[in-house]
């Protein structure tokens, strides 16, 4: 009776040892890269991949080494940009549209205000500060693409007028994801393509984006949200016609990459056009378009030239 207790007190004791030791592997810190006088930890991406996990659900479902394989690219990515804004801005002071930021980015989340965010990300227990941080990264990235291309941003204005003239009182709006992928040195589109088919019948469309495309919007599953026919070019939207509801494009060429479309659902809408606040935002979008095409082509230029090693 006295060794039957012994042993379940023993056993007790064991389980206690392998558990504390269990959660000091966990908690240990290890230095995973170095990007250049910068350092990203075990913990840097156990948090990304939280991150990444409270934008886009359906990231449970991909294996494991994959979620770390995209949390890795999407940190490395934010930690160039900083880099690189850092030679040009002063991260300690307050963005001044930090406050239009954080409503954008929870309302693309389908919440209504601040503390529905925060109640949200404790369930990833990831802190609001942080996610703070995130969009002012890329607030200021886009502030810097904005100065150093503005200037080179060409603008069809009259092209954009007749488009707006020719349409009609009712017009298609079209909810629609993207892949922006790019064709490395060592590898073909067709193979790209059916890799990229693949995974989007493996694992959905939303997982797809997050493993392949090089967008922004990779981060919400390559969804762009309803766009309406005046803010598309001519030989896009004429492929998106030819689509039926969840159907996608076959890769198209452009600036930066490839671009996958994925018709998610269409409808009409009736429209009072006032012409100079509707060609205000054409003109816009257009502008929008080519300055991110910018900030790619930036984005892989710099990266060139930034020390990565991975430990």
């Amino acid at each position: 009776m006295k060794n039957k207790k012994l042993n379940k007190i023993l056993a007790i004791i064991i389980l206690f040892f392998l558990l504390t030791n269990y959660v000091q592997t966990e908690n240990k810190i290890i230095i995973k890269y170095q990007i250049e006088n910068e350092i990203l930890t075990n913990i840097d991406l156990l948090n990304e991949e939280k991150y990444l996990l409270a934008l886009n659900n359906s990231l449970q479902n991909i294996p494991k080494n994959q979620l770390r394989e995209i949390s890795e690219d999407s940190l490395i990515r934010e930690k160039i940009k900083k880099i690189e804004l850092s030679k040009y801005y002063d991260f300690s002071r307050e963005s001044k549209y930090a406050d239009q930021l954080l409503k954008d980015f929870y309302k693309r989340l389908n919440f209504n205000n601040e503390n529905q965010l925060k109640l949200y990300l404790e369930k990833y227990n990831l802190d609001l500060e942080n996610i703070k941080e995130k969009l002012k990264i890329e607030s200021l990235w886009n502030e810097l693409i904005y100065k150093k291309f503005n200037d080179q941003v060409n603008i069809n204005e009259e092209r954009l007028k007749k488009k707006l003239i020719s349409q009609k009182n009712i017009i298609n709006e079209y909810s629609l994801s993207e892949i922006l992928f790019e064709i490395k040195n060592n590898e073909k589109l067709d193979s790209k393509y059916e890799l990229i088919l693949q995974n989007i019948i493996d694992s959905g469309f939303k997982n797809a984006a997050n493993i392949f495309s090089i967008s922004n919007s990779s981060k919400f599953g390559g969804n762009l949200g309803w766009i309406n026919e005046t803010q598309l070019n001519e030989s896009l939207l004429e492929q998106i016609n030819l689509l039926k509801i969840n159907q996608l494009t076959k890769p198209m060429q452009v600036t930066n990459g490839y671009l996958i479309i994925k018709l998610n659902d269409k409808r009409e809408k009736k429209l009072k056009i006032d012409f100079n606040e509707t060609l205000k935002k054409m003109i816009v979008e257009e502008k929008n378009r080519q300055l991110n095409q910018f900030s790619l082509i930036y984005f892989n230029k710099i990266k060139q030239n930034i020390f990565i090693s991975e430990k």
